[in-house]
């Protein structure tokens, strides 16, 4: 897993994430965030590139919080969540001054399948929820 919270490590992962699509993703929230000129990154954000391989309970020790319930759905309300391409994008705001942490999860069959379920289980609620 790699973990950001400061513009030096969003750099040292964009140039270890060169050409992918995960990049591509992490620059179009570090533009949205650009907007916050009187912030450093580390006071608006984290962000957990999830790979293939990671256990839930290594991302959960790295983030130093429990991401799931007993019955496998996210424990923190999920704020946003996009499928873009082969990745989940999912987000939560983890205090009242907007503090958020992005999860950037792989679909792929190698991913922490309690984590996909996850995900795929909050990607269909807001599917639903949109549509009523």
């Amino acid at each position: 897993m790699l973990l950001i919270h400061t513009h030096e490590e969003m750099a040292d992962a964009s140039a270890v994430l060169e050409d992918s699509e995960v990049q591509v993703l992490l620059k179009a929230q570090v533009e949205r965030l650009a907007a916050y000129t009187d912030f450093d990154l580390s006071e608006l954000a984290m962000f957990a590139i999830i790979q293939p391989h990671d256990t839930l309970e290594a991302i959960e020790a790295v983030l130093n919080r429990p991401l799931l319930d007993e019955a496998g759905s996210f424990i923190q309300p999920v704020e946003i969540i996009a499928r873009q391409g082969g990745w989940y994008e999912v987000t939560f705001i983890l205090s009242d001054d907007g503090y958020g942490m992005v999860l950037y999860v792989p679909i792929d069959s190698a991913t922490e399948p309690r984590l996909l379920t996850a995900c795929e289980r909050a990607f269909a609620a807001v599917a639903h929820d949109s549509e009523t």
